[in-house]
C-alpha cells in the first residue's frame, strides 16, 4: 500500500494523487531568501532548535559581518581569510568554548559543528569538528547511555555515536546519515526529544569523506557502504533487535537511504527513510548548472568525492556523474518488501518529485510525506517526530 501526503509548514495534512510535476535542478532556489549571500548558510532558527543561544548566534553573525579582515570574497561577509577576528571558524569556536566554559555543552556542540562546515578538511575545520565531539560526549553524560563505537570496513574504521535509551532492550534503532554538510554530531535533539522518550536507540555517523568518515570517498558511487556496514553492525549488537533495525539518509544521505532500499534487500531491515536526497537529475547537469548552488554546497560535495575544493566545474561535473543512480537498479527491478517513507519538498532544488516517486514505485509498503515550502530538506522539528512515529508503527 502506498500511501500520498502533502503536509503544508503548518504540519496539515491532505490527501493528493495525480503524477509529480516536473522539475528541473535549479540551485538558485537551494536556500531560503532570508539566508542572504553568505558562503556559509545562516540558520538561526535551526541553531537555536539545536541548542544554541539566539544572542550568542546574533553576536557571533554581526562580529563576522563587520569584521575588518581580508576575504577571499569580498561579496560574501563571511569569508575571512586570516584565522582570528571575523573569520568564521575563529568566531565559531570562540562561542563554543565560551558555552563550555559556561557548562553549555548541547549549545557548544552547535557552535563547533558550525564552525567545522561544510568540513573540507582544513586544519582549523577538523579541530573544531574534533571539539564538537568532545562537547557532544560531555552533553550525553546524563542522557541514557552513549558510546562511540568504531565499525571495521574494507581496511579501515569509521566511528559511530550509539545511543541506548533506559529500560530492558533489546531496542529497536535507528541508524542515521546526514548531508554533506551535517556531520554524526548534528542531531542530538532528534534522539533526546523524538527518539529516546520511544524508547528507540540511536546510531550515528558520517558521510564517506567527512568527519570520522574521512577514511573513505564516494567517488566510486557507493554512497551507502558505511550505513550499510553501520546496520550489519547494529543488527549483532545484542542491546539492539535485529528484526528492528530501521536506516535513515538525510539530504546528500538521502542517495544513500534509497541505494540501501533498492540494492540491499538481504539486509532485511525494519524499513528505510529517505529525506530530500539527490538521485539522478542533480548529478547529470551541465557544468554551468553547478555554478547556481551555493559554492559552500558543492565545496562539501567535491570533497566528499575525494576532491580538492578549487577543482573546476566541469571536472566536478564529470566526476559527480557516477552518483547518478540512472541505469544502477535503483528505479529498475521488482517491488520490494521494506517498509518505506519517503519525505521532501514539493519543489526541492536537487531532490525532484518524480525521483522520488521513481524510488516509490520499488515499494509494496510506502508513504509519501510531501511538505510546501521553499528551500531543500523539510525542517527538522517537523520531519523528525514523524519519523519516529514511524518507526515505532512498523515494529516487527
Amino acid at each position: 500500500m502506498q500511501i500520498s501526503l502533502c503536509v503544508k509548514s503548518t504540519l496539515a495534512a491532505m490527501l493528493i494523487s495525480g503524477a509529480a510535476v516536473a522539475q528541473s535542478v535549479d540551485g538558485s532556489h537551494f536556500r531560503s531568501i532570508e539566508e542572504g549571500t553568505w558562503y556559509h548558510p545562516v540558520e538561526p532558527d535551526l541553531w537555536a532548535y539545536m541548542g544554541a543561544d539566539e544572542k550568542t548566534i546574533h553576536s557571533v553573525l554581526t562580529k563576522i559581518e563587520q569584521a575588518d579582515g581580508k576575504r577571499a570574497d569580498e561579496a560574501l561577509p563571511d569569508t575571512v581569510m586570516a584565522y582570528g577576528p571575523g573569520n568564521w571558524v575563529y568566531e565559531f569556536v570562540a562561542a563554543g568554548e565560551a558555552a563550555e566554559a559556561a557548562g553549555d555543552y548541547q549549545a557548544a556542540v552547535v557552535y563547533y559543528h558550525t564552525a567545522a562546515a561544510p568540513h573540507t578538511g582544513s586544519e582549523a575545520q577538523s579541530e573544531a569538528l574534533e571539539k564538537a565531539r568532545a562537547a557532544y560526549a560531555m552533553a550525553m553524560q546524563d542522557i541514557g547511555t552513549f558510546e562511540e563505537v568504531q565499525i571495521d570496513y574494507e581496511g579501515a574504521s569509521f566511528t559511530a555515536h550509539l545511543h541506548i535509551p533506559e529500560g530492558e532492550g533489546p531496542f529497536p534503532v535507528l541508524v542515521l546519515s546526514n548531508g554533506s554538510d551535517m556531520s554524526s554530531v548534528a542531531a542530538l535533539g532528534y534522539y533526546t526529544k523524538h527518539l529516546k522518550p520511544r524508547g528507540i536507540a540511536y546510531l550515528t555517523l558520517d558521510l564517506p569523506g567527512m568527519g570520522r568518515s574521512a577514511a573513505y570517498d564516494i567517488k566510486d558511487g557507493r554512497s551507502e557502504k558505511l550505513i550499510v556496514a553501520a546496520a550489519q553492525w547494529a543488527k549483532l549488537d545484542q542491546r539492539l533487535s535485529p528484526e528492528n533495525v530501521f536506516v535513515q539518509g538525510v539530504s546528500f544521505a538521502g542517495h544513500s537511504a534509497a541505494r540501501v532500499f533498492a540494492l540491499h534487500p538481504e539486509l532485511d531491515l525494519g524499513g528505510v527513510i529517505y529525506t530530500c536526497g539527490p538521485l539522478s537529475a542533480a548529478f547529470r547537469a551541465p557544468p554551468q548548472a553547478y555554478a547556481q548552488f551555493p559554492k559552500f554546497t558543492i565545496d562539501g560535495v567535491k570533497t566528499r568525492l575525494g576532491l580538492a575544493t578549487d577543482t573546476d566545474l566541469e571536472t566536478f561535473a564529470k566526476a559527480v556523474r557516477v552518483m547518478s543512480v540512472h541505469d544502477k537498479g535503483v528505479f529498475e527491478g521488482p517491488k520490494l518488501d521494506t517498509p518505506l517513507l519517503a519525505i521532501n519538498l514539493n519543489n526541492d532544488p536537487s531532490a525532484p518529485l518524480e525521483e522520488m516517486d521513481a524510488l516509490i514505485a520499488r515499494a509494496n509498503h510506502a508513504e509519501r510525506v510531501v511538505f510546501d515550502m521553499p528551500g531543500h530538506c523539510p525542517p527538522h522539528n517537523q520531519r523528525e517526530p514523524l519519523v519516529a512515529a514511524w518507526v515505532l508503527e512498523n515494529l516487527r
